[in-house]
């Protein structure tokens, strides 16, 4: 591992010795630019894949760490195709090359949860390419039919004597890579679904894995930043002679939002940068407050003209979009005398990942490289050649190890900045570092939003339509991203996708999104559009249960009747609390709760009990059940669900940014609290077989905390609560 961690550490100078020394004989896949036909260069196969000389696999893993097991999960794929010894296969973190985009985005970049489904075919064929063409090369040494030898760890049986991959690797290289090699069945999968030590366990354990933060060459700058609230703001600044009278300063540069101080150590950078003041002069954020947000969002409702979202069909490709008819929505509401109406809030939120944000950059005569935590190096690779006016071709991006990602590493503003501050020194690298302040101030936080719902039941408490409106800032907006195509027109999907569940079979639904221009810097988030969307959702369907006054169990099953793998899901974290039906709200005390969300071939659900004693909240146990598919790693699936309950529970319970004269005002996480041992109660998570494709995890379980929750406390006979977070209402 420790030499695989070398790999990655090269400059680009070292990258083509290195793999001769490292990878061997066999490569499937560095980038063709980085190919030299001499004796010791790898063969390139495909994308991703080497077998060197000592038999030792390497896999490039195209998709970035963030601690979700990618690196894991997708070396057991390609080993369980190509059937080598799973303990002799390392990994290296990846590099910017359209060779390693995702199938499903098109593009190399870790979000939505999409990396082990989206690669999950392709790395298949991979391995099993790389095994057939190992195999004819055993046959042809051996002098033996094809159909007679058989692979098992790394060893090619059936001819005279064994041969190893290492044996036959240089000659494997040479054959045509077959289109469409044999797949295992499912049945025959020894490695997917097993559990064992993940691979980038030791680097991190012995602290030797490169994170961005620990990017280091000789000759490298720090840049330290002093920077205004918003990117857009115009200022003024003062004390920049005097900071680079300090020792060790080598320049200030003006960069996107502020300056950066560049220094040879970083406290000198800091030391520089604290005597530099910086005078906002104008803002787009001038003036802004939480009163003032919240009474935009509410003010949007009726000031702004709302957009449709449609139920998007997925048996087409491209899917079919269908509008609802409003008028039929309305008129069904009128006509039903039975009507539930509520109101809800979500505030912003920050990341606030581990590894606050930084990146590196060198520009020099070979070009630009940037290096850092980087959830989406092609986009960092086109803004730098934008920015630097290089070809594509010369500006290289390589992705270390990231202390969380969340989504706010999608972004590339911090990028920008890198490459700012390294254009004012050529010829080093530069290495910026954001204070934990800087984070928080200039994150760019999950939106907030504000909902008014309205739905009619029938005589036996069916819901017979539901009318959901939600208010606040589109994220494609304030990146000025364009529509998807057929969606021109139509609301913000990162803000009103799955308001109201299309799983659940209700004859009349409509969701509509109120457009609120903020001008907060926003993002995704983690379960993006389902980190508000399913507390909304489901907050809303348990009032009904309420108001039918069903149990809460009870009634959304009568609404999934032909959604066999939700009902499962549900009834799973049910009975692992030990549900019993009763009328909701009558807990006395103690309460119970739950709540689901659905994607792509993931359905997770989870089931809470509380105990509420006056203004105080203890939270007793938390159960989860998931069907995502095809599971490749349990221990990382069932640590991502618990992890992601946690994530969620510190949005749910304490997660808000507050903002006052036209600023956000955390800073540290005194301002923004995060739970600690003592505050994550029991949780325990059952995985549901589901089929034999995976389907997304890593955001599957943060959304639905919240709702099952805030169910819970209601069915305690507590207050309904409506706007998050929870330590709003109650003491937790």
């Amino acid at each position: 591992m420790s030499e695989s961690e070398n790999l990655v550490n090269l400059s680009r100078r070292g990258v083509l010795v290195a793999l001769g020394i490292g990878a061997g004989g066999l490569l499937l896949g560095r980038s063709s630019a980085l190919l030299a036909a001499t004796n010791d260069s790898p063969a390139s196969f495909g994308p991703m894949l080497s077998i060197g000389p000592e038999g030792m696999v390497t896999l490039v893993v195209p998709s970035s760490e963030m601690g979700q097991g990618t690196q894991e999960a997708l070396a057991r794929i390609v080993a369980e195709e190509l059937d080598c010894d799973f303990a002799r296969i390392a990994v290296l973190l990846p590099w910017a090359d359209p060779a390693f985009s995702n199938p499903a985005a098109r593009r190399q970049i870790t979000a939505n949860s999409m990396t082990v489904s989206g690669y999950f075919m392709s790395l298949r064929k991979l391995g099993a390419g790389a095994r057939a063409m190992l195999i004819q090369a055993a046959a042809t040494r051996l002098g033996v039919a094809v159909e007679g030898l058989s692979v098992r760890s790394g060893q090619i049986f059936g001819g005279p004597r064994p041969l190893s991959f290492a044996d036959i690797a240089a000659d494997a290289a040479k054959l045509p890579v077959p289109a469409n090699p044999a797949l295992k069945d499912a049945a025959q999968f020894a490695l997917i679904g097993a559990k064992s030590p993940r691979k980038d366990l030791y680097a991190k354990v012995t602290g030797t894995a490169t994170f961005g933060i620990d990017v280091a060459e000789p000759d490298m700058i720090i840049a330290a930043l002093v920077l205004a609230p918003h990117p857009e703001a115009a200022f003024t600044v003062k004390g920049l002679e005097d900071a680079a009278k300090l020792p060790g300063v080598v320049a200030t540069v003006p960069v996107k939002g502020g300056v950066a101080i560049l220094a040879d150590r970083f406290w000198r950078a800091q030391k520089a940068a604290q005597i530099v003041s910086l005078a906002v002069t104008a803002s787009p954020l001038a003036g802004l407050s939480d009163e003032n947000l919240r009474a935009g969002m509410q003010a949007a409702f009726d000031a702004v003209v709302p957009a449709p979202f449609p139920n998007i069909e997925f048996t087409t490709f491209p899917p079919k979009l269908e509008r609802a008819d409003k008028a039929k929505v309305i008129a069904a509401l009128a006509a039903t005398p039975h009507r539930v109406e509520a109101a809800y809030e979500v505030p912003h939120l920050a990341h606030a990942t581990m590894e606050p944000i930084c990146c590196a950059a060198r520009l020099d005569g070979d070009g630009l490289l940037i290096r850092g935590p980087l959830q989406d190096p092609a986009l960092s690779r086109e803004v730098g050649a934008k920015l630097t006016g290089l070809p594509l071709e010369k500006v290289r991006v390589e992705v270390t190890f990231l202390g969380g990602g969340f989504g706010r590493k999608w972004g590339t503003d911090f990028v920008v900045i890198a490459i700012q501050a390294a254009q004012a020194a050529p010829g080093r690298m530069v290495k910026t570092i954001w204070t934990r302040e800087q984070d928080f101030a200039m994150d760019q936080f999950r939106p907030a939003f504000a909902v008014r719902s309205v739905a009619t039941l029938d005589t036996a408490g069916r819901p017979t339509a539901i009318h959901s409106r939600i208010s606040g800032e589109s994220i494609a907006a304030y990146h000025k991203k364009a529509p998807f195509p057929g969606f021109e027109g139509l609301a913000d999907a990162n803000a009103a996708a799955q308001l109201i569940y299309g799983a659940y079979a209700v004859p009349q639904k409509l969701i509509e999104y109120h457009k609120t221009d903020l001008a907060v810097p926003v993002g995704f988030w983690r379960s993006v559009t389902m980190s508000q969307n399913a507390f909304f959702a489901e907050s809303f369907i348990d009032e009904m249960a309420f108001a039918a006054g069903q149990d809460q169990l009870a009634f959304r099953l009568a609404m999934l009747e032909n959604q066999p793998r939700i009902r499962a899901v549900l009834e799973k974290a049910a009975a692992m609390i030990g549900w019993q039906p009763r009328k909701p709200g009558t807990g006395k005390g103690k309460g119970r709760g739950i709540a689901f969300s659905y994607a792509d071939n993931s359905f997770c659900a989870i089931a809470v009990e509380v105990t509420v004693t006056g203004k105080t909240l203890k939270i007793d146990r938390i159960a989860s059940a998931l069907d995502c598919g095809l599971v490749i790693d349990p221990v990382s699936t069932e640590g991502q669900i618990s992890g992601g309950i946690v994530f969620g529970l510190q949005a749910a319970l304490w997660g808000e940014v507050h903002f006052a004269d036209g600023r956000p005002l955390a800073k540290n996480f005194g301002d923004y609290r995060m739970p600690l041992l003592a505050d994550v109660p029991p949780i325990d998570v059952a995985l549901i077989p589901g089929g034999q494709h995976p389907g997304p995890v890593g955001e599957a379980s943060t959304p639905v905390i919240a709702p099952a929750l805030c169910n819970a406390i209601a069915d305690a006979g507590a207050s309904r609560i409506r706007a998050l977070p929870i330590a709003r209402t109650l003491e937790v």
